[in-house]
């Protein structure tokens, strides 16, 4: 049984595990090769889009009224034609569920759908590239140890990439500007895809000692074979407490076991694996050692203000809870001394409420100095369970107290999307999805870029909620009229609360607290929601004009059913003169319908395909991890 130990990867003998071992090894190469490859070419595509930024600023500058995101170069033209096209095909999600749990079980956007695609591709090349014999082959004897051999490599291989994805001090992020939450899809089916490659693995190997009749006597024999299988486990462990459904019952439990099941499964494949591919774990934990060791730097010289030069601060934040209509709550937290950019999230944590947990929640504004030099971040949390139904009970308590928590942080995280070069821009938020919209519109409203025409789309169910933003959309209105960009904001509300009051009531008496009212309330009926949409589709054909659009700035109102997608983008895609971008955060429904409209439009406008429509760029965020 000298053959059989620790140093080989589960085959019969010495021999046959030296045979295979050279080509294998360079099929891992190769597959490190080909993900630093993939990652090269984004980052390319990464500072293109950069350069490209720029070059549009600049043109504005210099020439305030040419529409810079228009191609003028043969390249440029190409380049966007390009775009467009990987737009159409990506973007697209016509299949989706919204059921409790059906929702989890919804097939991808077309787009990862595509990745996925092409991933598995590469990964069966690896797999069963010239590893099938035949009987006239001379080592038609290792005809299953070859096929295990190879799949053991190429399972071992993906490893390291698995952690490296879910990393928050990321290279891909660093490198390619894709933040760690936009491709934890990519984590968990790298997994799932590792899961059936092992099934490969161990089942070629084990219907070999089947035929030998010796499978109990190699289990009882060979640890390795026992710690392969320990390794299976956890790794089919993982993927099943990993489904969506898990996560959302508890989020905090779920987090936990899945740190410790990551170390216990690289323990376990440390055990399983021969001496020269070890490496692979090595390079995990050297990934997990990063991340970690950053994370805890970075949060510790945050909270204890080092960072923002204040050392003699207590260590953390003071956080003001309020109570909104709604079960929403508004948390602010004063003299944040760090900046972040509009549409970035926090982690968020208040020992005396919830000891131990950290939850992320996207920062519900801009940045602006205060008094004493820092800023106050504020957060909108909505109250559904656990932590946020904590909060929403401290905000209660708290409501006559003026009672301040301290609250620990840990970021900014996320990279959201940079809108300064499009002509227009079409925001859609659904309830709370406004933290996230709310401040992209309030940073481009307030600084000098490409954009031209902003529009806003927030869907609430009753006019209460308008309070949430009520000041700071009026405010964006206001400063709007006086900078010159038509911003144009538009509240749907959708139910009404009860017989005594109206959403025309909560608009009016929003007029009368204006001191120059920009509130106009509309009501509307559902045949007049559509036929605003089925006119637009009408004068689709004919390019139009800014001249055809409202150029003022104005926040409105309106008292009717939930407006469709196509009525709320098509007006302005059709309006624009130049590139448009749609950011829409909401739930699974609403960013589903968003992703196949537009590329549909695109489709059907022909964009960047001689008919003179310009590009649609899309941007979704979606409720929940």
């Amino acid at each position: 049984m000298d053959g059989m130990d620790m140093a080989s990867m589960g085959g019969m003998d010495m021999g046959s595990q030296s045979l295979f071992v050279s080509t294998n090894q360079a099929i891992a190469r190769g597959y490190w090769y080909g993900i630093a490859g993939i990652t090269g070419l984004l980052t390319i595509i990464r500072l293109v889009s950069i350069a490209q930024t720029r070059h549009r600023l600049k043109r504005q500058e210099r020439d305030p009224h040419c529409v810079p995101s228009r191609p003028r170069s043969f390249f440029s033209q190409t380049y966007a034609t390009a775009t467009a096209t990987i737009r159409e095909l990506s973007y697209a999600q016509p299949v989706y569920f919204t059921g409790r749990i059906s929702k989890y079980l919804g097939p991808l956007p077309v787009g990862k759908w595509l990745v996925l695609a092409a991933y598995w591709t590469v990964i069966l090349i690896f797999l069963w590239s010239n590893t099938i014999l035949k009987p006239k082959d001379a080592m038609y004897a290792y005809k299953w140890e070859k096929v295990g051999f190879r799949a053991a490599w190429v399972t071992i291989a993906q490893i390291p990439f698995i952690y490296l994805l879910s990393m928050k001090f990321s290279p891909l992020t660093f490198l390619t500007g894709t933040s760690y939450e936009r491709i934890n899809w990519l984590h968990r089916w790298t997994a799932r895809t590792v899961f059936l490659t092992a099934i490969v693995h161990w089942s070629f190997f084990l219907h070999e000692w089947w035929l030998a009749d010796f499978v109990a006597l190699e289990i009882k024999m060979m640890p390795m074979v026992r710690y392969g299988f320990g390794a299976f486990g956890t790794i089919m462990w993982m993927i099943l407490s990993g489904f969506g459904f898990f996560r959302a019952m508890s989020y905090e439990i779920f987090v936990a076991q899945h740190i410790v099941a990551a170390a216990v499964l690289l323990w376990l494949l440390f055990c399983h694996v021969p001496v020269h591919a070890r490496w692979n774990v090595w390079l995990s934990v050297a990934f997990i050692a990063f991340d970690w060791s950053m994370r805890i730097m970075w949060n510790t010289l945050r909270n204890t203000h080092l960072l923002g030069g204040s050392k003699l601060r207590a260590p953390g934040y003071s956080a003001r809870l309020e109570a909104l209509p709604g079960d929403m709550v508004r948390l602010t937290l004063s003299g944040a001394d760090f900046s972040w950019k509009a549409g970035q999230h926090m982690y968020l944590s208040i020992p005396r409420l919830r000891p131990l947990e950290l939850h992320p929640f996207t920062i519900a504004n801009t940045p602006q100095a205060s008094k004493d030099g820092g800023s106050d971040l504020t957060m909108l949390v909505k109250a559904r369970s656990g932590f946020s139904k904590s909060l929403h009970k401290a905000a209660l308590k708290s409501q006559d107290s003026g009672r301040t928590y301290r609250a620990l942080l840990s970021g900014p995280w996320g990279v959201p999307p940079d809108l300064r070069s499009y002509e227009t821009v079409v925001f859609i938020g659904c309830s709370s999805g406004a933290s996230f919209v709310v401040p992209l519109l309030q940073e481009l409203a307030s600084k000098r870029t490409c954009v031209r025409r902003i529009t806003l789309h927030w869907i609430i169910r009753h006019g209460e909620h308008l309070g949430w933003y009520e000041d700071t959309l009026t405010s964006i209105v206001e400063s709007a009229r006086a900078s010159g960009v038509s911003v144009q904001i538009t509240v749907h509300v959708t139910q009404v609360l009860g017989a005594g009051s109206s959403v025309v009531a909560d608009g009016m008496e929003l007029k009368e607290a204006t001191s120059h009212p920009v509130i106009e309330v509309e009501t509307r009926s559902d045949q007049s929601s559509s036929s605003a949409s089925m006119s637009s589709a009408e004068d689709e054909k004919t390019p139009l004009s800014h001249a055809h659009l409202p150029r003022t700035s104005s926040l409105t109102i309106a008292n009717s059913s939930r407006p469709t997608v196509e009525a709320m983008i098509r007006p302005a895609v059709e309006g624009a003169l130049g590139e448009t971008a749609v950011v829409v955060c909401g739930g699974l429904s609403i960013t589903a319908q968003a992703r196949t409209f537009v590329a549909a439009l695109s489709d059907e406008r022909a964009v960047h395909k001689g008919t003179g429509a310009q590009g649609i760029f899309l941007f979704t965020e979606t409720y929940g991890w």
